[in-house]
């Protein structure tokens, strides 16, 4: 519930990784407590206009927005690093919950045009109990998700298996234009100049425990191995588009 009591109040962006596939697919994605988000202007106007909104509340819900420290990982390009924050919600002036928020900003204009998106068992949480029901909220389009996706599993030593059983659910659960896709990955490969479009996925170091845990209880494939075959299935019909 507290990713969209936050969500509610966010001001110009779109909200990005495990976060904005827990918007889309609700008790069909994987669980996740962090709130990941795109910024499309200045990062003081942002966080203006974010403390404004909470303060103003939504459904009885208000909240401050206390700013960490940022971490400095080496040869990471400071533009590609998460600026953390958490957000203190309350309601109806009783602390309720605090919720981990990280603040990126607007890579190739994927925070631009967002899609808006709400799981409907997530939006019945707050109906069921009588309160408002909540908004869609914006989420990154399903191309910059998937491209994002790709580039963080084919980065050297990468252990985002769980970025497999996401690319199955957003794949299964909305259209995707191989197309624009193509066109978005292209774009972003170039960009991060860091890996080359299209790439070609091998199984990392922990990856079959790793994809395992993040598989749960969901409807993906059972091994991690079927899952790269996927993968690359899936890359190959992207860059042939």
């Amino acid at each position: 519930m507290a990713l969209v009591v936050v969500g509610q109040m966010l001001p110009g962006g779109a909200v990005k990784g495990g976060s904005a596939m827990a918007l889309r697919f609700g008790r069909g994605s994987r669980f996740t407590r962090d709130l990941d988000v795109a910024r499309r202007g200045p990062l003081n106007q942002f966080r203006s206009d974010f403390e404004e909104s909470l303060a103003a509340g939504w459904a009885g819900f208000t909240g401050r927005l206390i700013e960490k420290q940022a971490p400095r990982p080496t040869g990471v390009p400071t533009t590609y690093v998460m600026q953390p924050f958490e957000v203190k919600l309350d309601y109806r002036g009783r602390p309720w919950c605090t919720v981990a928020f990280e603040l990126g900003h607007n890579e190739i204009g994927d925070a631009e045009e967002p899609e808006y998106r709400l799981a409907h068992d997530l939006a019945e949480l707050f109906t069921e109990v009588g309160l408002e029901a909540p908004r869609p909220i914006p989420v990154l389009r399903a191309d910059h998700q998937i491209a994002q996706k790709l580039h963080a599993l084919s980065a050297a030593g990468s252990e985002r298996a769980h970025d497999l059983v996401d690319l199955q659910i957003l794949e299964a659960g909305e259209p995707v234009d191989l197309l624009l896709t193509k066109a978005t990955c292209t774009r972003l490969f170039e960009y991060r100049r860091q890996q080359t479009w299209p790439p070609r996925m091998a199984a990392g170091d922990r990856w079959d425990t790793l994809y395992e845990e993040a598989a749960n209880g969901l409807d993906v494939l059972a091994t991690v191995d079927d899952a790269i075959i996927w993968v690359n299935e899936l890359i190959a019909r992207i860059a042939q588009s």
